[in-house]
């Protein structure tokens, strides 16, 4: 039963990334989907080891805002790989906001996973075979969209720690305008 769900889930998070892609704007109820959906696979993939939320605060209307497709979830996957699967103690949380603020979606994602150093030292000590690229396409593709536009998309990647320097997680803020 689990491996038919997962299957299942997994085929619909393929179609949904595909029609996604082919688009260049999608409605913030299409991304909400598409990120529950992709969160739900990888907390069935990583047994619950940890618990998320996809919150779009009520002015949002979530069938006539739009944004870029594809810009969260890479965001959200380095939450997972990088944060989360190297938490030792305690369960891992992801949660994901989209507000408005000044003709902007603020969209953040907030982990509470190692952290950013932590994951780095663990990525300089271990032979990776699978290099991702997530980040860098993403990147690549604010910086295509921002040639194009007067209002840019801004980026912004904060460590969090607690007064001791101790690592709390990353949280991550994309202000796109509308």
């Amino acid at each position: 039963m689990g491996a038919n769900k997962f299957i299942t889930g997994f085929s619909r998070l393929i179609r949904q990334t595909l029609e996604n892609s082919s688009k260049q704007l999608i409605s913030v109820g299409e991304e909400e989907a598409f990120l529950n959906a992709y969160l739900s696979l990888e907390k069935l993939r990583f047994e619950g080891r940890f618990e998320y939320q996809v919150t779009v605060e009520g002015q949002i209307s979530k069938e006539e805002i739009f944004l870029p497709p594809m810009l969260l979830q890479p965001y959200v996957e380095n939450s997972i790989r990088h944060g989360i699967r190297l938490k030792q103690k305690g369960i891992g949380l992801i949660n994901i906001n989209i507000s408005l603020a000044s003709n902007r979606l603020i969209c953040t994602v907030v982990d509470n996973g190692v952290g950013r150093a932590a994951a780095q030292q663990y990525k300089s000590s271990q032979h990776i075979e699978y290099q991702s690229k997530g980040m860098l396409l993403t990147s690549q593709r604010i910086a295509l969209f921002n040639k194009n536009v007067k209002e840019q998309i801004v980026l912004q990647v904060e460590d969090m720690v607690d007064s001791d320097g101790i690592a709390l997680g990353t949280k991550i803020t994309l202000g796109i305008p509308i």
